[in-house]
């Protein structure tokens, strides 16, 4: 995918990640990956990959925020996320990091 079309999705995600400032999750990484369908649907569940910078209680509520915002997302006023399907083997396996400096995709 082009820089921009990553973009794109980590601006659409993010819209949709609300974390509290002032909790402990609020300091944490974490690293989930999910599939997606032809369509942009999330295919199975999202899943945490990896987790760092706070007690597992913090990580295990920042990976149910990203969680929620992933799905919810993807169904915002349309269908699926709108990738470019030409290129659906660059984009049907995801690795999303979600951290207090920004999110970013692999």
């Amino acid at each position: 995918m082009s820089g921009a079309e990553v973009d794109g999705f980590r601006v659409a995600v993010s819209a949709c990640w609300n974390v509290d400032v002032g909790s402990e999750a609020a300091n944490v990484t974490i690293v989930v990956g999910f599939s997606l369908d032809q369509g942009g649907h999330v295919e199975g569940d999202v899943r945490l990959v990896s987790g760092s910078g706070g007690s597992q209680a913090a990580i295990d509520t920042a990976y149910a925020i990203a969680r929620r915002a992933i799905l919810r997302c993807q169904s915002q006023g349309r269908d699926g996320y709108d990738l470019p399907p030409d290129k659906y083997e660059t984009w049907r396996d995801m690795e999303l990091t979600f951290d207090p400096s920004g999110m970013r995709l692999r």
